[in-house]
């Protein structure tokens, strides 16, 4: 039997070894391709005002009896949140607090995935646009999470973190599902199932909306707060 071949350099590093024939260095090519890669992209913006600035929004709206809880009146991936059933994009659009939000964090942070994006995969083209399908909040008391569930006709969605408890790990932890079906199987144990981002106030992750994802609950007396837009690609020029 063949002995086991290893690999050579670390994973990731820039160090690739290739066998050669005898006769056929000048001939020989290689070419490495990322097909449909799954790209997530996290920011940390810090802990600023505007996180308890949108706190404090999302506690109005639960003491407004008029604001339901999507929770209570839809068939949606939070379990035991609130959720106002307010498309927060468009509520708060006339708030200078929620403007200077847009172009400090939620712009930056999509512009920057874009960017990385087309550097990786080759696309979107240059001079794509984009513009918000929707967008909520959903505040999480203790035990409280969401499904695993993805986002259809989505390009990619920003999940962005106002408050968060400090809690030990996996506690409040953002889980993507490994896509490949192989990673389920046990003989494949150097694949994960899952790949987690723990979390922090002012955080922002952006990511496919294809992927698979869910949340890890949280315990104690604090609450979590998130708000989620869900991005489509608009074409050049527009």
């Amino acid at each position: 039997m063949e002995p086991a071949r290893r690999l050579r350099g670390r994973p990731g590093s820039s160090q690739l070894a290739a066998a050669v024939l005898p006769g056929s260095a000048a001939s020989t090519s290689h070419r490495t391709f990322a097909l449909f890669p799954a790209i997530v992209r996290r920011s940390d913006f810090g802990d600023s005002q505007i996180n308890a600035t949108l706190y404090d929004w999302i506690k109005a709206y639960q003491a407004d009896a008029s604001v339901n809880n999507a929770c209570a009146v839809r068939d949606i991936a939070t379990v035991g949140g609130y959720q106002p059933d307010v498309v927060v994009h468009e509520a708060w659009a006339g708030k200078p607090e929620w403007k200077r939000f847009m172009e400090s964090v939620v712009h930056p942070a999509i512009q920057g995935y874009l960017a990385e994006h087309c550097r990786i995969s080759g696309w979107p083209a240059a001079g794509t646009g984009y513009g918000f399908k929707a967008s909520w909040a959903v505040l999480y008391p203790a035990g409280a999470f969401q499904a695993p569930h993805f986002h259809p006709d989505t390009f990619c969605t920003l999940a962005y973190y106002p408050r968060v408890p400090s809690r030990p790990e996996p506690e409040g932890a953002l889980r993507f599902v490994n896509p490949h079906l192989e990673s389920t199987l046990t003989p494949t144990a150097s694949w994960n199932y899952h790949q987690q981002f723990i979390p922090k106030p002012g955080t922002a992750i952006v990511f496919p909306g294809w992927l698979q994802h869910y949340s890890y609950p949280h315990q104690g007396e604090d609450e979590r707060l998130l708000l989620t837009f869900d991005i489509k690609l608009l074409p050049p020029g527009q």
